[in-house]
């Protein structure tokens, strides 16, 4: 969208205050070139350098004032976003009725590869459905990412869900580096969308022990405008809950906050908040209905 608000009269005065400047040095010029003046040649001298030093002086002292005033001007050092809008502060103004845009982490900005992870620890695809049936794909890993429970309790509850491989458990899951991948999607993604002007945050069942052993996949993180992760607040979607202390903690309007996940029932619960929802089923697919949506970035 288009900035189409009028021009500041104090822009105005300094725009005029520059081509009065040297349109008044050009006639003094010419009226030189004409009488034949000897001062001919320096005036033409102040003039060339007149051209080039006024502009750079008023865009200065225009930048000057955007920067002590944090107002957006046509100084600012943000090109990339000339043609939106922006409020007093300088800050885009998103098109549409959209503003908060929340991502879910897992199979969203990251790859949840739990299966390739276990495999990878030596184990043939039989044991890896079995291990993978006794913990990840349990009701008790939703505890993990709840983090209300230790890691000993935990694999007490996987142990207890397969009794024959209770062993292999803590061997498994003492080291959660690999369990997620990072999406080179994700930052740019982020960067594209506030640049843009929109708020991004993010929602996620995650886990304090997933969240240190794969520090190098949530680099994200350090982009985005905040958010929850589960174990933090000892919370987890779909529960209502999470949900709502997000909107809380962050000011948002449920009409104007989309939010993407992968899972139907983490959507579900979002729009009965009155929530935007996106089930991820892949990048594309999710950027064209951000887009029919009025997101755009």
């Amino acid at each position: 969208m288009e900035n189409k608000e009028k021009t500041p009269v104090w822009k105005r005065v300094l725009a005029w205050v520059g081509i009065v400047i040297l349109v008044g040095m050009y006639l003094v010029l010419l009226f030189e070139a004409i009488t034949g003046s000897p001062d001919t040649y320096n005036v033409f001298i102040g003039c060339v350098a007149a051209t080039i030093a006024v502009p750079i002086v008023l865009w200065l002292l225009i930048w000057s004032i955007g920067a002590l005033t944090g107002r957006h001007t046509v100084a600012s050092l943000d090109p990339m976003t000339s043609n939106k809008r922006h409020d007093k502060y300088g800050n885009v103004i998103p098109d549409g009725d959209i503003n908060t845009v929340v991502f879910d982490i897992g199979n969203v900005l990251t790859d949840f590869v739990y299966k390739d992870f276990i495999k990878n620890q030596g184990y043939d695809d039989d044991m890896v459905a079995r291990i993978s049936a006794a913990s990840v794909e349990s009701k008790d890993w939703t505890e993990i990412d709840r983090g209300i429970l230790t890691h000993e309790e935990l694999m007490e509850r996987f142990a207890a869900n397969d009794p024959g491989i209770a062993e292999v458990f803590p061997k498994v899951f003492d080291d959660l580096h690999g369990i997620v991948i990072g999406r080179e999607t994700a930052i740019p993604w982020i960067k594209a969308l506030k640049a843009a002007g929109y708020q991004v945050l993010v929602l996620s069942n995650f886990s304090e022990r997933a969240l240190n052993g794969c520090r190098d996949a949530m680099k994200f993180l350090d982009e985005v405008d905040g958010g929850i992760l589960s174990y933090r607040e000892k919370l987890v979607k779909p529960d209502e809950a999470i949900y709502r202390l997000l909107m809380e903690r962050y000011g948002l309007e449920a009409d104007k906050t989309v939010f993407i996940d992968d899972t139907p029932v983490n959507i579900e619960a979002a729009r009965k908040l009155g929530w935007k929802g996106i089930i991820y089923r892949n990048y594309d697919q999710v950027v064209e209905e951000l887009h029919n949506l009025g997101v755009k970035y």
